[in-house]
């Protein structure tokens, strides 16, 4: 429960402070490129032996790991390079969503223009991202505070299930 308690503290935080947020999220994302490439990297030395296409997963591994270090020297690029990221994650979010609708409408599915306006909607959000990278920033921050708050509310509710089973054990 107090874990579950300090992550929604942190996420009201992020709100609150979003510029230093987002800064932290662009050095993050540079230290998650660089620690992949790093993870690929290790597999191809471990498994040239036996995988064909190691090279590529090498070579890969090097890049990321270059574009990684980059980054990290380079905050500013960082954060556009975040906000970009975003933008096009989103763009294909969108665009696979509003492809999936369509399946959907096949299947018989009912409601299935709910999910045609879910991936509409997320290519709208996609295209302002790219198009503002304000919209982007802050799209960026909330997004990620929204997601640390969820797992503190679900912290909180396995601590209090926690208790209710150790109240009953210990009757």
């Amino acid at each position: 429960m107090l874990t579950g308690s300090l992550l929604i503290l942190a996420s009201l935080s992020m709100i609150f402070f979003p510029v230093p947020t987002f800064a932290g999220l662009a050095v993050l994302f540079g230290w998650s490129l660089f620690a992949y490439g790093g993870f690929n990297f290790v597999f191809a030395v471990r498994n040239r032996k036996v995988f064909k296409g190691w090279i590529w997963y090498l070579m890969f591994g090097l890049i990321e790991m270059f574009l990684g270090a980059y980054l990290l020297f380079q905050p500013g690029l960082a954060a556009e390079a975040l906000i970009l990221y975003l933008g096009f994650w989103l763009t294909f979010t969108g665009i696979s969503r509003i492809s999936f609708s369509f399946v959907m409408k096949d299947m018989g599915i009912d409601n299935w223009w709910w999910t045609l306006i879910g991936g509409m909607l997320t290519l709208t959000l996609a295209f302002l991202i790219i198009m503002n990278p304000i919209i982007g920033m802050f799209s960026a921050v909330y997004l990620v505070s929204f997601a640390i708050f969820v797992v503190g509310l679900m912290a909180i509710s396995f601590g209090w299930e926690l208790k209710k089973l150790n109240d009953l054990l210990t009757e």
